[in-house]
């Protein structure tokens, strides 16, 4: 019996694939220039970059080889990053932006594509919270904390997108939280949010997939940055003892490290992660030791 057209064509789809893996000649492999974790030549833009996370983000980028775009609501929070990357050999550019208004998240993109030429890389890090039980959050704290965490990332992977297709090519990083996998009951209106941003994370991994966008996301545990420490310290006298027990729900025993978020975000925007897209990792220290007890 003749082969189908449809086995034909698979049965010749796998012979291409066969072949593509068969082992070549050392001699006329090419050596590979730089690392797969490698971003020389390429060019990235930073939301929140002036502190935590979004600042050891900025200069890891940096480290690799990126030219760096950072934002923030206040300017002066940016000026040590910019010197810092500068210092490394890096171009660095700072913009004072409300990722909540479409039309400074726009400019964003439009000075980086300006000042470097295209766009690679773009990190929605900036985020905020405040601790309430839900029945007290006002609408004005929900919506400040949704504009900023879901509307800022909405609106970044936007604008980074539409350059980006054109490019055809890009890679976008959000940084949601655990908050959006596990819910927080002390913070129900980030969490709601960083859990929008998780799948939003994947409905663009896939709407791009085929466009050269490869859009993955980063949740992390308890991390130790200014922002999260003074929502600690905000919930008065008990900060001590929250911090304490935040540590003993983590495999690991203790709070993380700003560095071991950024150092994820490099694997996600560089080539060592090109078969990825639409995935969230989770950074957390692991789960809590009482969830391995039987």
């Amino acid at each position: 019996m003749a082969e189908s057209a449809e086995g034909s064509t698979r049965g010749a789809g796998l012979e291409r694939a066969a072949r593509s893996t068969s082992p070549v000649p050392c001699s006329i492999v090419p050596a590979m220039a730089d690392s797969p974790f490698s971003l020389r030549g390429k060019t990235a833009i930073v939301t929140g970059g002036g502190l935590g996370i979004g600042r050891s983000i900025a200069i890891e980028l940096a480290r690799a080889g990126a030219d760096v775009a950072i934002c923030s609501r206040k300017i002066e929070h940016l000026e040590p990053t910019v010197k810092t990357i500068r210092d490394l050999g890096r171009r660095a550019v700072a913009m004072a932006v409300d990722v909540r208004d479409e039309d400074q998240v726009k400019a964003v993109v439009e000075r980086a594509v300006s000042e470097f030429g295209r766009l690679d890389v773009m990190v929605n890090n900036a985020g905020a919270s405040f601790r309430a039980k839900f029945e007290d959050i006002s609408l004005n704290g929900w919506n400040a904390v949704v504009g900023i965490n879901l509307n800022g990332v909405f609106l970044g992977c936007k604008w980074a997108g539409r350059q980006m297709l054109r490019q055809g090519s890009g890679v976008i990083i959000n940084i949601a939280s655990i908050a959006g996998i596990y819910g927080a009951t002390m913070m129900a209106h980030y969490g709601a949010a960083k859990s929008a941003v998780i799948t939003l994370t994947r409905e663009l991994g896939i709407a791009w997939g085929r466009h050269g966008i490869r859009v993955n996301c980063i949740a992390p545990g308890p991390v130790e940055t200014e922002g999260y420490l003074g929502v600690l310290h905000k919930a008065g006298p008990d900060a001590e003892k929250t911090y304490q027990a935040v540590a003993a729900r983590v495999a690991m025993g203790r709070w993380g490290k700003v560095e071991e978020i950024a150092y994820p975000c490099i694997f996600l925007a560089s080539d060592a992660s090109s078969f990825m897209t639409g995935a969230t990792i989770v950074v957390d220290g692991g789960p809590s030791p009482r969830d391995g007890e039987g």
